[in-house]
């Protein structure tokens, strides 16, 4: 009988956090607006690894022409082209980073009427390796 020996590859733990917060409202066009920051309620594995975000943002009426959304951290922003969706990796954030959605109208003026924002969603998915042999 022939013994091999076997090692256990590393198995990979998944995670995810959620958050959502009520976002600005939107008076004038070409000025940047920014919502609260959304962050993980427990701490992320230091070696976690984000999988993909997906996002959704509520309206108190039709979005104007012309909004312009991101998502950013301290560091990047990406841009979001619509006010639902999803993204997968690579991105430029970390998983454990607070995240905020900034708008602006690339129109000129008073927004009337004025663009409420009021709910920004946001859901991370990452993963980090488990290794069996700790």
């Amino acid at each position: 009988m022939l013994l091999m020996a076997v090692s256990l590859p590393a198995l990979a733990t998944h995670g995810a956090w959620s958050a959502a917060a009520a976002g600005p409202q939107l008076n004038v066009g070409r000025q940047t607006y920014a919502a609260p920051p959304l962050r993980p309620a427990a701490p992320i594995p230091p070696e976690a690894v984000l999988r993909g975000i997906s996002w959704r943002i509520s309206l108190l009426s039709p979005p104007p022409a012309r909004l312009d959304i991101k998502l950013c951290s301290v560091t990047a922003c990406i841009a979001l082209d619509r006010l639902a969706g999803q993204k997968a990796a690579p991105l430029p954030f970390s998983p454990g980073e607070a995240l905020r959605f900034v708008y602006a109208v690339n129109t000129p003026g008073q927004l009337t009427p004025p663009v409420r924002i009021v709910t920004n969603q946001i859901t991370i998915n990452y993963h980090w390796a488990n290794r069996s042999d700790r």
